[in-house]
């Protein structure tokens, strides 16, 4: 047998072929295969996130989570309302739950969690909740967050000492009407909204009427249209009675109850508006009907009329907004 050189030997490791067990088909890859390794690649997807079954699994349970915390938010707010309503009497978790159609569960964990952040407070007695003083401390923020109370306090004080009845300053927060400061007089009288941070809805009572009279009446309208649902628990108030006496305010200036609404109470409110612009909020005077005379309201729609045009040229829409302005950037620095 012949020798074999050293090149022939190199050639032949080159070129012959490794025995059969070593030998590994590549096996062709499929062309979903081939994709989804592409946008493993390009997007560095996680194994578990490739493929359609599993993203739109992932994508179905981040909704679901989106729709919980916003129904959480819904049931919270609610229970904050709902309270608000009842007032100082305060509501058990199990008046709670039956007034929202919430479990009784679902109405505890929510109150618990409100009480530990001070928004609610609960009396170890009789296990019933109210509204906690946080809550109060925030709606003072709020009531002022334009500058509107601190602009109106004077006049709202000199209308009560002067008059000797109870005064309030109303402002709009979308469909409602709120009273975001008052002052009692030496006749103390019953009102709508019952104390401040009270709210109704906008249509119901002479300071809301003033206000809705001198809004755009397509503003107005949609309003009225919104709370057509809500007027009915006022003593049968309908919305043609409002859109009715719209029209009336806007040409006489000011807006009159005479006792539909709180038994023998009347209420006289003006609106305010800034440079004759946008209305922005209402004074108003609540007397009984007996002082409340009509030779009397002359008298009273004089001296509501002066403190509101010393607050509208000490006021200006822009002053309200740049104010605003300026709080938020303080409290971003």
């Amino acid at each position: 047998m012949a020798k074999l050189t050293p090149g022939i030997r190199k050639w032949r490791r080159c070129n012959s072929r490794p025995p059969q067990a070593q030998i590994t088909k590549k096996r062709p890859a499929s062309s979903l295969g081939a994709i989804l390794d592409l946008l493993k690649r390009i997007f560095h997807f996680p194994d578990r996130l490739v493929g359609g079954a599993l993203v739109r699994r992932q994508t179905k349970k981040c909704e679901t989570e989106q729709i919980k915390g916003t129904q959480l938010l819904d049931r919270t707010v609610a229970l904050l309302n709902y309270l608000g309503e009842v007032g100082e009497r305060g509501a058990r978790v199990q008046d709670m739950a039956t007034a929202l159609g919430l479990s009784t569960s679902t109405a505890h964990r929510i109150a618990s969690a409100l009480e530990r952040h001070l928004l609610f407070e609960r009396e170890p007695s009789t296990k019933r909740y109210r509204l906690g003083l946080s809550l109060y401390a925030l709606g003072a923020k709020a009531a002022d967050g334009t500058g509107l109370r601190r602009f109106c306090r004077h006049a709202v004080l000199r209308l009560a000492a002067q008059t000797g009845d109870t005064v309030f300053l109303m402002a709009r927060s979308g469909f409602n009407i709120v009273c975001i400061d008052g002052q009692e007089g030496t006749y103390v009288t019953d009102s709508l909204t019952g104390h401040i941070g009270g709210q109704a809805p906008l249509g119901v009572g002479s300071a809301s009427l003033a206000i809705l009279a001198f809004l755009p009446p397509e503003e107005a309208n949609v309003i009225i249209s919104a709370n057509t649902h809500l007027y009915g628990t006022f003593n049968g108030l309908s919305a043609d009675e409002i859109r009715h006496q719209l029209p009336v305010i806007r040409e006489r200036g000011y807006a009159l109850e005479r006792g539909h609404l709180v038994a023998g109470v009347s209420a006289l409110a003006l609106p305010i508006r800034p440079q004759r612009r946008e209305v922005k909020a209402a004074l108003a005077i609540n007397a009984t009907n007996a002082r409340m005379s009509q030779e009397r309201i002359p008298e009273l729609i004089a001296w509501i009329k002066r403190e509101v045009e010393a607050v509208e040229s000490n006021v200006s829409p822009l002053d309200l907004i740049g104010q605003h302005r300026r709080k938020s950037v303080a409290r971003r620095e």
